[in-house]
Order: C-alpha cells, then structure tokens, then sequence
C-alpha cells in the first residue's frame, strides 16, 4: 500500500522529479517506437471495467501513448444512440465498418515494424474464432526486436475534451493516437530526410523534404477544420481553438474519454 510522504531528503538528481518530454499534434518524425503491442484477456483501462484488449503502447522520448483495441461490441448511428437491432442493416453495415477500421488498424501498426501483407494474410488461412484468437495471431507475427524499430508518428487531437481522475474536465483536448484509418496513415518506419509542415490554402496539411517529396503523412481540410484536427479549449466555443499547431505536453490522466465513432 502507498504510503503519504513527509519531510525528509529527497535527491535533487531524481529522474523522477524531471517534466516527460512527449510528442506532439501532427507529425513526430524519428523519435516513437512501439513499445508494446500484446493482448491482454483482462486490461484494465483507466475509469473502465476490464476487459480483452490489445494494449498498445508508442513512446516518443520519455512520454508513453497509449491505447486499447477491444472487441467491437457495441454500434452506434451517428447521433451517438446505441443500434439494438442486430438484425438491422444500419447495425449490419455499422458493425462492418467498425470492424473494417480496427483490422486496418492492426495491420497499420505491423505494416510499422516490418510485418508484410503476405505475412498476415497467411496468418487468417484458418478461420478466426474469438477475439482471443485473433489477437494471439496478430501478436505472434511481431518480429524480434520491433519495440526498437524508429518510427515516425502522427497524432490527432481528443475528439472530446476528456475527464480528469476526480471526474472534472481537463482544460482542453490533447494529442492522442489515432482510433482509425479516417484521417490516414499515422505510424509508419521511419522516412530518411528532414521534414517540414506545410499548409494548403484550403488548410490542408502534408510535410515534405528537400527534394520536395511528400511523407505519408497527409491530412485533408475536413480533417484539420474538425475536431481531430484542432485543440479544443475548455471555455471556447467549438472552432475558435489552435488548429492543429499547439506544441503537446503531456495528457493528463484521463478517466473514459469519449470517443466518437466518426
């Protein structure tokens, strides 16, 4: 059981004592890694009941980002209201979608540290039966050493301010890894050069290098003008926030953060 500290010495040298560095909305090119990518029959994410995921986590620096990809059990319209009907076609194409995104998803953070579409592919030749089962493939097929591979990151904003520990709303929304494939790709092996922002006049964003190549990395207007694309501030009214340019320091600890299916 922790203890309450008193007075006492306390080493000025502490690492401990030291702010994280972390990364920050948009592009971190060179500096993250997939520290762990494994399943896990019984994670416990913070302000929720526990339940089988795959527990990802990507550093960059010293500052941990970390998600959780469950199995998908529940659908949603898009006002947010929980279809029942599982018989029905909007929960048919709605649960289809869902499960498009999350497989892309996985293969996305493979595809990262060197996991080739033949790979996988070959991994499904026998038919999935659980979430189990498909997580305990997809870990297998991680290569020896992956959580050391340079990668380069992309990350998005909260789509809703998220909930502090005891319960109020944080400030403003911060950096987070993506949920889903909707806005591109966001994690992939490390591109050789340097590579700088640039903006569209229709307020789109790409990076290139010197030699005017493009990264990966691209995000459209829709994407930069909505949520995940500009900071939302506690206070503000809605797209009055930084438009993707405020520097991320580190999330809070969040408890449920809502999460749009959009």
């Amino acid at each position: 059981m922790s203890q309450i500290q008193g007075y006492g010495f306390v080493s000025d040298s502490d690492e401990s004592l030291k702010t994280k560095s972390g990364a920050r909305f948009g592009g971190n090119f060179g500096v993250a890694t997939l520290a762990k990518f494994a399943y896990n029959s019984n994670a416990a994410k913070e302000g929720q009941e526990p339940r089988e995921a795959i527990e990802v986590i990507v550093k960059v620096g010293d500052k941990e980002n970390k998600d959780w990809i469950n199995p998908v059990t529940k659908v949603v319209d898009k006002n947010n209201v929980e279809i029942t009907d599982k018989t029905s076609a909007e929960y048919i194409n709605g649960f289809n979608a869902l499960m498009s995104q999350q497989n892309a998803v996985v293969t996305h953070y493979l595809k990262a540290v060197g996991v080739t579409e033949e790979t996988m592919k070959a991994a499904f030749i026998n038919p999935v039966v659980s979430f189990a089962d498909y997580a305990q493939r997809v870990c297998a097929l991680l290569p020896i050493g992956y959580d050391k591979k340079p990668l380069d990151l992309f990350l998005e904003y909260q789509w809703n301010i998220g909930k502090k520990q005891d319960g109020t709303l944080n400030d403003k929304t911060y950096p987070t890894l993506p949920k889903n494939m909707k806005g591109g790709y966001f994690i992939v092996p490390a591109q050789p050069g340097v590579w700088v922002e640039e903006r569209g006049e229709d307020k789109s964003l790409c990076y290139k290098n010197s030699n005017g190549q493009k990264h990966p990395f691209e995000r459209d207007a829709n994407f930069m003008t909505g949520n995940k694309g500009t900071q939302q501030v506690l206070g503000q009214a809605a797209g009055t926030g930084a438009m993707g340019s405020a520097p991320a320091s580190a999330a809070p600890a969040v408890a449920g953060n809502p999460a749009s299916p959009w």
